[in-house]
């Protein structure tokens, strides 16, 4: 009886505490990421990019900067300009050069960054030891030519952009597009989806491109020879 009577007693609280406790709490949600991050963040997040795209991600950054030196000193010059005129003869606001603007960014990243990307890759790889003999061989043996290469990729770059925008305004570039483009869809209708279709039907997937693109030399002889509303072969 008296085994029983300790028995009862600890089932009624007097031994251990047989409560199950919740230990499925509510889980805080995660705080969102700040919309403007640090400089060490931005700078942590910059250094990934260079790791797993380097080519790419310094093509992006030389064209960004390059266009960004090349407004900042346009605008520059144009301010030292307009503070040498007179009063009536000062312009209302300082003037950037776009043309030049786009010249730089298309050089910057298209050219230069994959350019100086290999070269010093290759000459940390195979270069001199010396940090000073690596100096001497870049500026002394590769800077002269990729100056040249500079200035004529820039003077070509703003004769066609002047001349493209040139072309663009005296044209009428946009009304001869959409004047053109109705027939061309219509006549691209009577084609297309049969190209489509049976590409579809009997090839492999590996091979669209190869097929459309080959049916493409078809369409676009015909709308070079002037079908579809377009003005055909100019003099």
């Amino acid at each position: 009886m008296a085994g029983i009577n300790d028995r009862s007693k600890n089932d009624k609280g007097g031994g251990k505490d047989t409560t199950v406790t919740n230990i499925y709490r509510p889980i805080a949600p995660k705080p969102s990421p700040p919309i403007l991050l640090s400089p060490s963040e931005l700078l942590n997040r910059y250094n990934k990019l260079l790791d797993r795209y380097p080519l790419r991600t310094k093509m992006v950054t030389s064209a960004i900067v390059s266009a960004f030196g090349s407004a900042l000193g346009s605008f520059l010059s144009s301010s030292n300009a307009n503070n040498k005129q007179s009063n009536n003869q000062r312009q209302s606001s300082s003037r950037i050069n776009w043309v030049d603007v786009f010249s730089y960014a298309i050089h910057g990243g298209l050219i230069n960054a994959p350019i100086c990307h290999y070269w010093f890759e290759w000459l940390a790889t195979n270069g001199p030891s010396s940090n000073t003999s690596s100096v001497l061989v870049d500026q002394l043996v590769v800077q002269p030519p990729l100056l040249i290469l500079m200035f004529v990729c820039l003077d070509v770059l703003r004769a066609n952009i002047r001349a493209s925008i040139g072309q663009f305004r005296e044209e009428n570039v946009v009304g001869k597009a959409l004047s053109a483009a109705g027939p061309a869809v219509v006549d691209s209708w009577r084609f297309w989806p049969f190209a489509v279709y049976f590409t579809f039907k009997y090839l492999k997937k590996k091979h669209y491109t190869v097929a459309l693109n080959l049916c493409s030399v078809a369409w676009t002889a015909y709308l070079a020879k002037g079908g579809g509303g377009g003005d055909g072969p100019s003099d």
